[in-house]
């Protein structure tokens, strides 16, 4: 025995939540699972024509229950799960023609009736299987007909019944029109009378407010007076705190300009005093340098070393002591001394007062300082022993 023939594939059901397109749609998804046997196979292993499954799967009529339990059994599925499914689909096919009318559904089943007719043309092509499957044709034709029949008459009813309440609904016409004329009247009245009350009582809470407008102006006129001269006062009292406090900051601030300058001064006189005493640390240095520089060329005359001596000239211009007398003339002056001779032939300096000498006599009529012009102290001679004379000696 062969495998089952699989069927060609079918046109996409419309997309309109009809519940005969939905179980349609769930039917071809059992038949994709178990292989989507075709319909001639179908016809052959559970029954019915190919008119039958044409209409079930492309969703033009809803499956009796018997067959629908001999094809989901075929197709492995739960018989139980899909009795339940279609009583859910038929009374939803119900609500479906209640909603949209008789008519449509007439108009469907005469569809299917098309459908089945194309399916009895396939069968007649078939010459094999026509003769297996024309009682069960005859047989669905049959009750499709029998079903027109009486949906025909059930129309047909409903026509009458419709027919019946137009015409009763045509009848109160007249009377609903009265009643609503009435209606409007009555409202116009009742329109009219709130319309003249709400004016009454506009009219009382506009005066009421008036009244009550005068009352606030009058309230805040008097607060506002009273505002503006409790802030005049206020404003002179806080003038007069006002000057009294700028008095005394202007006091204050030449207070401390006054005690500014007068420490701006005190300090430029310390730092010309600080400068006085540095420029005469280094005049200090230099002479200092100078005398020892003067006894190495008196030790390098006594040695015999003119030439050396002559370099030492040179150093000394460079410290800038030009009045000191040559070599030469050096030579009878720094003669040889005993050790118990000091020598009191040093440098000759100016005279000039001391460094602690008063400085309140430097400040001009201008209130700046000049320049200092601080002269340095005389250095005192000293006993000759430093150690370029004692290296001579």
């Amino acid at each position: 025995m062969g495998a089952p023939v699989v069927g060609r594939k079918l046109k996409p059901l419309p997309d309109d939540d009809h519940p005969r397109t939905q179980f349609a749609q769930a039917l071809r998804e059992l038949r994709d699972g178990a292989g989507t046997p075709s319909y001639r196979t179908l016809s052959e292993k559970v029954g019915y024509t190919l008119a039958t499954y044409t209409s079930i799967f492309n969703g033009y009529v809803l499956p009796e229950e018997v067959q629908l339990i001999d094809l989901v059994g075929y197709l492995k599925g739960d018989t139980r799960e899909w009795s339940r499914r279609l009583a859910d689909a038929a009374a939803a096919l119900e609500i479906w023609d209640r909603d949209s009318g008789a008519q449509s559904n007439l108009f469907a089943e005469m569809e299917g009736l098309k459908v089945e007719l194309e399916g009895y043309r396939v069968i007649a092509g078939d010459p094999a299987s026509v003769f297996g499957q024309a009682a069960r044709a005859q047989e669905d034709a049959q009750k499709r007909i029998n079903f027109a029949l009486e949906l025909e008459s059930k129309l047909s009813g409903m026509l009458h019944a419709v027919d019946a309440q137009l015409n009763e609904a045509q009848g109160l016409v007249p009377t609903a029109q009265q009643e609503a004329q009435a209606l409007v009247d009555q409202a116009r009245e009742a329109a009219r009378n709130i319309e003249l009350s709400a004016s009454l009582e506009a009219q009382t809470r506009i005066e009421q407010a008036q009244a009550s407008f005068a009352r606030l102006v009058g309230r805040a006129e008097s607060e506002a007076n009273e505002i503006i001269d409790k802030a005049g006062s206020d404003s002179r009292r806080i003038r007069a705190d006002t000057g009294r406090i700028v008095d005394q900051l202007l006091a204050e601030a030449e207070q401390y300009i006054e005690n500014a300058r007068a420490e701006r001064l005190q300090a430029e006189l310390e730092r010309q005093k600080g400068g006085a005493l540095v420029e005469g640390m280094k005049l200090r240095a230099k002479l200092d340098l100078a005398q020892v520089i003067m006894e190495a060329q008196q030790a390098l005359a006594k040695a015999g070393e003119m030439k050396h001596s002559g370099m030492l000239d040179l150093l000394l211009q460079d410290l800038g002591i030009n009045n000191m007398p040559d070599s030469e003339t050096r030579k009878g002056r720094h003669r040889k001394r005993g050790a118990s001779q000091p020598s009191n032939e040093y440098i000759d300096l100016p005279e000039a007062p001391d460094v602690e000498t008063s400085i309140s006599g430097l400040v001009g009529a201008s209130g700046e300082p000049p320049e200092a012009k601080v002269a340095l102290p005389r250095r005192r001679n000293a006993p000759k022993d430093d150690a370029a004379t004692k290296a001579v000696n």
